[in-house]
C-alpha cells in the first residue's frame, strides 16, 4: 500500500491509505455509535457472527445494540449465541450476561434454565434455547445419535 499525505503543510503526518470497508461497521469499541443503532445493524452483526462465531467482540456489540434498542427477544437471542460459543468456558462472562440480561431471558423462561446450566454451558442443539434471531442455535428434538456401532455378522468368528 502506498502512503498518502493527510496534510501537505505537515508532511510528518503520513498514514497509509485504508481500503473502503466492504462489509462491517467502522467501530472497534464495544459500544456502537448512536447513528448505527438500528435493526439493520443488528442483522449485520448477526451475519458477521454467523461467519465468525468465535469473535466475542461482535457478540458483545450485538448484545449491547439490542439492549439499547429495547428488543428483549433479540437481546436474549444474542446472549444465547454468546453462551453457545463460550461452551463450558467463560463462566464469569456468562454469569455477568445472565445477571445483566436476566429480565430479557426470563421473558422466554430461560433465566432459571441458564442459571442451572452455568457450570457446563448450553448445547446448541437444545430446543429450549432456540429463539427467533439466534444465529448459532440448531434445535433438535429427540435423540441426536444418528449412527451407532454395529458388528457385521460373522465378525466375531473372524476375530477369534
Amino acid at each position: 500500500m502506498t502512503p498518502f499525505l493527510t496534510d501537505t503543510t505537515h508532511p510528518e503526518r503520513i498514514r497509509p491509505a485504508t481500503p473502503p470497508a466492504v462489509f462491517g461497521l467502522p467501530v472497534r469499541t464495544l459500544s456502537i455509535a448512536s447513528h448505527w443503532h438500528s435493526p439493520a445493524t443488528g442483522a449485520l452483526l448477526a451475519g458477521e457472527i454467523g461467519r465468525k462465531p468465535a469473535n466475542l467482540h461482535l457478540h458483545l456489540q450485538r448484545i449491547s445494540l439490542w439492549r439499547t434498542l429495547g428488543d428483549e427477544t433479540a437481546t436474549a437471542a444474542a446472549v444465547i449465541d454468546l453462551w453457545i460459543v463460550l461452551g463450558a468456558l467463560g463462566q464469569q462472562l456468562r454469569t455477568r450476561m445472565l445477571l445483566t440480561h436476566y429480565a430479557a431471558l426470563e421473558t422466554h423462561d430461560l433465566g432459571i434454565y441458564l442459571n442451572e446450566s452455568l457450570q457446563q454451558g448450553v448445547d446448541r442443539h437444545d430446543p429450549r434455547i432456540a429463539l427467533p434471531g439466534s444465529v448459532l442455535a440448531r434445535p433438535v428434538a429427540g435423540a441426536r445419535i444418528f449412527l451407532r456401532n454395529t458388528t457385521l455378522p460373522g465378525a466375531s468368528a473372524r476375530s477369534a
